[in-house]
């Protein structure tokens, strides 16, 4: 099972699943940006490991197959975050705000996690200020 670990965990802040922003769009001003994609044709994420830093977490989603898909998280088993919206052949965002600990990323449309669309992000440290 894959797993992600951020350093503030990705504590349900669904501040807003905004659908179709691109990506230079950066509406709340956060710098901790995470980009998943699946592929044409592909029936897995674009990376088996992902990082955020600990605080408001922006999720970009691309899907470029024609089957709908989606990025869920889920953390300490089976504690559902929340997910981006589910889309084919477009993009979507999702703000999330992060606190330590380890998450599972999926797709949870139909059977796609069973097939592996899943990944893992992994937390990292904050920047010490000297």
């Amino acid at each position: 099972m894959n797993r992600l670990l951020l350093l503030p965990a990705l504590a349900v802040a669904l501040v807003a699943p905004t659908a179709a922003l691109a990506a230079t769009s950066n509406p709340v001003g956060t710098t901790n940006v995470v980009n998943i994609s699946v592929p044409k044709g592909s029936l897995h994420y674009d990376t088996n490991s992902l990082v955020a830093k600990p605080g408001l977490v922006r999720i970009n989603f691309t899907s470029d197959s024609t089957a709908p898909h989606n990025v869920s998280l889920e953390h300490n088993g089976e504690f559902e975050y929340g997910s981006t919206l589910t889309i084919r052949k477009r993009i979507t965002t999702t703000f999330l705000t992060s606190a330590k600990g380890t998450y599972h990323v999926y797709s949870s449309v139909g059977t796609d996690e069973d097939k592996g669309i899943a990944t893992v992000v992994h937390e990292a440290e904050r920047a010490r200020s000297v």
